[in-house]
């Protein structure tokens, strides 16, 4: 990742040129607005699409890669940018370099959680400073994929972090979508990053579900989003880890909810099947998924079947 650092001098003067005073002629105070200029053209991103949100004093870019589809959001101020997340691959990686070069600003990065498709990308920016929730950091340094990709150490964070020129507040669930799921927020920009804690239109990854041991995973999923709904439903935005960003929290937060709740009883067997009787097999929980949700994105779904990661991958194992 390539940008040009300026010296405090620069940045004062264009400080002044970009937002003027910040009182009116009557004293009052006046609404600072940012230049941010032109976004990064869409056509650098070949493998996905790109929305771009512009606000007083900050962009936001999400970029969704593949069918997935695999989300990264890109927070930028005048001065800064954070990435967050870094989707599947380094094929996807290039492009999102290539995007992020163009904004050509000082950056960190902050994973949501310890997935694969969440910093496959790291090794196209290792000259970043890396950040998660405290759990989740441990979790990362201690994974041979991810330190593979990025041989410096995350910085945990239990509760509050400056990064960039922002302040983050970072907090998990446990034992849901995953081990630890973590995610953030701005209370003053009233914006949260979910991860995968909340998918936005898209087939959520239940593949760690495991019913049939003490816990239940979706119980402490549904939990923790009855946790989020109390605490962000009058935010802004809440940017996801699949499919972008919604402005109806509560609302994208009660569609999780139910989502889970439907996958629950279907592989417990106190929901039926559309054509009658319980489901007794991966397939037919999925097929009866997709047809209770047709006009959602692959998302994580089919990776719950046989052979979904390898040849003679028993799937999910819930029955």
């Amino acid at each position: 990742m390539k940008y040009f650092k300026l010296n405090f001098g620069v940045l004062a003067i264009i400080a002044l040129i970009l937002f003027g005073s910040c009182d009116s002629d009557d004293g009052s105070p006046e609404t600072v607005v940012a230049d941010f200029g032109d976004a990064p053209s869409s056509s650098l991103i070949t493998t996905g699409v790109v929305n771009v949100i512009t606000e007083n004093t900050v962009r936001y870019h999400t970029i969704d890669f593949a069918a997935a589809p695999y989300t990264v959001t890109v927070v930028e101020t005048a001065e800064d940018i954070v990435l967050v997340d870094l989707g599947p691959a380094p094929a996807f990686a290039d492009e999102l370099e290539a995007y992020v070069d163009a904004i050509n600003k000082p950056g960190a990065v902050i994973i949501t959680h310890n997935h694969g498709d969440h910093y496959g990308g790291a090794g196209n920016f290792t000259d970043l400073d890396f950040y998660a929730e405290g759990t989740v950091a441990d979790q990362l340094n201690n994974t041979a994929d991810f330190t593979s990709l990025y041989p410096n150490s995350v910085i945990g964070v239990t509760g509050s972090k400056e990064v960039g020129d922002l302040t983050f507040s970072f907090d998990k669930v446990a034992n849901a979508e995953t081990g630890e799921n973590g995610y953030f927020y701005n209370e003053e920009l009233k914006v949260v990053f979910s991860g995968d804690l909340i998918y936005n239109l898209s087939h959520p990854y239940l593949r760690e579900y495991t019913p049939k041991t003490g816990k239940d995973e979706i119980d402490n999923w549904v939990a923790g989003l009855n946790v989020l709904k109390t605490n962000f439903s009058d935010y802004d935005h809440v940017f996801v880890g699949h499919n972008g960003s919604r402005a109806d929290v509560g609302t994208v937060i009660d569609e999780n909810i139910e989502y889970l709740q439907n996958a629950q009883g279907l592989i417990k067997g106190t929901q039926t099947l559309s054509a009658g009787g319980a489901a007794t097999t991966q397939q037919e929980v999925v097929d009866e998924l997709q047809l209770l949700y047709p006009n959602y994105e692959e998302g994580g779904l089919l990776l719950s079947l046989p052979d979904a990661f390898f040849q003679g991958d028993p799937g999910a194992d819930w029955f």
